[in-house]
């Protein structure tokens, strides 16, 4: 057998094969099965469009009532009652309600996913569960919705991308800055479609709770998964809560053969990073804390399944402690889970904190998708633990959002400005001279993810016929809908409503049927938000034409029967109020400018677009055969 990475063994073991090449489509039976707030809108999917009544592996199933927690509307409310009713109607026993914790804190705790799992879940940070060891990817609802009926679905292989860690952080250096690191020198889609697979000494020398941070990271520069080798620390962590003994979670696991053919390789050299910000409104728009120390700070917010941890608030009650938020500052602080928010009762944090000045929330998402209490008035600055900072990512367009980490945070709200915590103990940061990049190449392939499409005729899509609307690079699901809405719109109608509201607010109302959008590179980065397609579908688009698309939204839009086609030709030629007509019968985009070809679809991405979309692709039975 040839030497194979860990997202090669892993999806091989979730499709029952031997072995598994990149690039192949392998249809897989999860391990777990995750939804949280949206799952009142998967279940309408699952009883309304697919036409199901029982939920073929109950077991499978976790479910955590977590983005709105607890509900700050009427709406929400309903929302969190037609979930609880699912769960009922279903026999759901992995149910966590509100005030639990957030969906990714909560399953690891609960020891709900083990090593060489694949976890599947409809949030696209369920890329978080690599620190376990396991294979976890975001999906969107209607995919949710056909795993709940039938327990399968196709996915891609990926290539793989291994960064080997050397050495240790320094004081003040934590696993968020590693993060915001490579999301600076790889970019906001370079990692798309990848498996990224983290190696060498550097891992086993970071805490648990450091781990957790970087496999949810990556879902920012548009990692399918992302995967840490699990040790006997990890191994500890899951048989005090699994039930697994630590023989039998070492014999689950999965490592990656040395010599597996890999697409890129990085040394990254732990001590050679500093404290990093990330700036307005893209992850990618990194700067040393040195260099933006000043800018002046409204709310700061320490929590998210990012940086919500025990930790992280003690990292903060350590700067916090005998001070207090400054006079012209907020600082909200929600703990990932109840057990984190138990621990810091415990030991006393929580007592700092609120000493201090600081808020604290029930343990949930809070305002880190501008979907609860806590959100920025128009004109704010935000500095925030959490993983996105996108133009609305918080429910004001209007507001700027720094992300940083948790100490970070703290001593900014202390001084109104963005700091340095050393600055509270009249310390300067220490010097940096000329020192060596700490990211290095060993090797990197040419190889750039492109999304194939389709040369022949896709039976009963409308052929599109109208004018060009075109925007740029990484525009993402908080830009095209809402995270605000996400519970609360639920007709077509309410969906269409918003689409580009955050982008362009003309779009809703100037759009027709038959129009086209054309994009940049990683269009609809973000969020696994199945209405950042559907609010399109619903205006009438008849396609997307785009350099690259981020891999969710790229599945969400082929399972609504919309065509998402890679031409980075037309993308250069397209001007906005073009006409524009698409032949898939031809695989031809017609502007202006000239004719673009662009290639075919895969075989079974083809059987979806002709059958009208996932839903009724799996109706005819095809998925079963």
């Amino acid at each position: 057998m040839r030497p194979q990475t860990f997202a090669e063994k892993a999806l091989a073991r979730a499709a029952g094969l031997k072995e598994t090449r990149a690039g192949e489509i392998v249809t897989v039976s999860p391990d777990r099965l995750l939804s949280h707030d949206n799952t009142a809108a998967i279940a309408r999917i699952f009883y309304q469009e697919l036409n199901a009544e029982r939920v073929v592996n109950p077991e499978a199933l976790c479910i955590v009532l977590d983005h709105a927690s607890p509900p700050p509307t009427p709406k929400h409310a309903q929302n969190h009652a037609e979930t609880r009713a699912f769960v009922r109607q279903q026999g759901i026993r992995h149910f966590f309600e509100v005030g639990r914790g957030i969906c990714h804190q909560v399953l690891s705790e609960e020891g709900l996913v083990l090593p060489g799992d694949l976890i599947l879940g409809a949030d696209s940070h369920t890329t978080h569960y690599g620190w376990l060891g396991a294979f976890g990817a975001g999906i969107g609802r209607t995919e949710m919705a056909v795993l709940w009926a039938t327990g399968r679905l196709w996915l891609r292989v990926p290539e793989s991308i291994r960064i080997r860690l050397h050495g240790t952080l320094p004081p003040g250096v934590t696993a968020k800055d590693l993060c915001l690191y490579l999301s600076r020198e790889l970019g906001a889609d370079g990692g798309l479609y990848y498996s990224i697979e983290f190696a060498g000494p550097g891992v086993h020398h970071l805490s648990l709770e450091s781990r957790m941070v970087i496999p949810n990271s990556m879902a920012e520069i548009g990692a399918k998964n992302a995967y840490l080798p699990p040790d006997v620390p990890v191994f500890e962590y899951l048989a005090a809560r699994s039930g697994q003994t630590i023989e039998q979670l070492r014999a689950r696991a999965l490592y990656p053969d040395e010599d597996a053919d890999y697409a890129a390789e990085y040394d990254l050299f732990l001590d050679r990073l500093e404290p990093l910000v990330a700036c307005p409104h893209s992850i990618e728009k990194v700067q040393p804390l040195s260099a933006l120390a000043g800018q002046k700070v409204d709310l700061a917010f320490i929590g998210t399944c990012t940086n919500g941890r025990l930790e992280d608030l003690a990292a903060a009650a350590d700067v916090l402690r005998g001070r207090h938020v400054h006079p012209q500052t907020r600082l909200i602080i929600i703990p990932a889970s109840q057990q984190v928010l138990q621990a810091a009762l415990q030991q006393g944090l929580l007592t700092t904190l609120v000493e201090a000045g600081a808020m604290i929330g029930v343990p949930g998402c809070g305002p880190c998708m501008g979907n609860h209490l806590g959100i920025p008035a128009a004109g704010e600055v935000v500095i925030s633990t959490a993983n996105r900072n996108f133009k609305g990512r918080m429910g004001q367009p209007e507001a700027e959002i720094y992300l940083a980490s948790p100490a970070v945070v703290a001593a900014s709200a202390v001084l109104g400005r963005i700091a340095n915590p050393l600055e509270l103990e009249g310390k300067a940061p220490p010097a940096r001279g000329a020192t060596e990049p700490a990211l290095g190449t060993v090797r990197q392939s040419e190889r750039h993810f492109t999304t194939p499409t389709s040369r022949r005729q896709v039976a009963g899509t409308p052929q599109p016929h109208g004018r060009v609307w075109k925007y740029g690079d990484n525009v993402n699901t908080d830009q095209i809908f809402p995270g605000k809405y996400t519970y609360t719109a639920n007709t077509p109608e309410e969906i269409a409503a918003h689409a580009l509201e955050d982008l362009d607010p003309a779009f809703a109302g100037a759009v027709q049927a038959g129009d086209v959008i054309v994009g940049g590179v990683n269009f609809g980065c973000g969020s696994s938000r199945e209405q950042a397609v559907t609010c399109l579908k619903y205006k009438g688009v008849r396609a997307i034409v785009a350099r690259s698309f981020a891999r969710i939204f790229y599945r969400n839009a082929l399972n609504q029967g919309l065509a998402a086609i890679v031409c980075p030709e037309a993308v250069d030629a397209a001007r906005n109020g073009d006409a524009v007509e698409i032949d898939l019968a031809a695989g031809v985009i017609r502007l202006p400018a000239g004719d673009f070809a662009f290639p075919p679809f895969p075989e079974n991405v083809r059987a979806i677009l002709e059958a009208g979309g996932l839903v009724a692709f799996v109706k005819a039975g095809t998925l079963q055969k």
